[in-house]
């Protein structure tokens, strides 16, 4: 008895560790396909940032949003309310993001992390200079990316 179920161990183990290989393997693509479409939308953040894009801004929120900055609560609502006459008051918005790491959780969540470093001219001549981390949470509804809940801390560069 014990060398039937030996044996059969012996001729399923192969199909057994194919069968996990190939599981393996589609969770692998599922995860860096997750991550690519993540870090597609990262980059349309910064873009929005960097073309004065308030509508590009509110199009990667979504309503629930809400944020940390600096210690302050944000809610979508607000930037709903005055992104428009931010961008509008600017004449430039650089922004660099290094060290993207993007961590999936799960098909429809993901994190983002980055560090930025921000050059804003507005209008009247003002420049405001920072850096600091950021992080976003990531929903994804309907086959759509957006931010659900973003934590940036900015520092003054002197």
């Amino acid at each position: 008895m014990n060398f039937k179920i030996s044996l059969h161990l012996i001729y399923c183990l192969p199909i057994l560790l194919l069968s996990c290989g190939e599981k393996a393997d589609v969770k692998e693509r599922t995860t860096t396909e997750l991550i690519r479409e993540v870090k597609g939308q990262v980059n349309a953040f910064q873009k929005a940032d960097t073309t004065l894009s308030s509508e590009g801004v509110l199009d990667l929120l979504w309503p629930e949003f809400t944020m940390l900055a600096d210690g302050n609560r944000i809610t979508y609502k607000k930037v709903k309310e005055s992104s428009r006459d931010f961008m509008l008051s600017l004449e430039s918005f650089n922004t660099e993001w290094d060290s993207l790491r993007i961590i999936p959780l799960g098909n429809d969540y993901a994190i983002s992390s980055f560090f930025f470093t921000d050059s804003i001219v507005a209008k009247d001549g003002t420049i405001t200079q920072s850096k600091g981390p950021n992080t976003f949470v990531w929903e994804r509804r309907e086959g759509k990316w957006k931010v659900l809940y973003a934590d940036a801390d900015h520092y003054p560069i002197e």
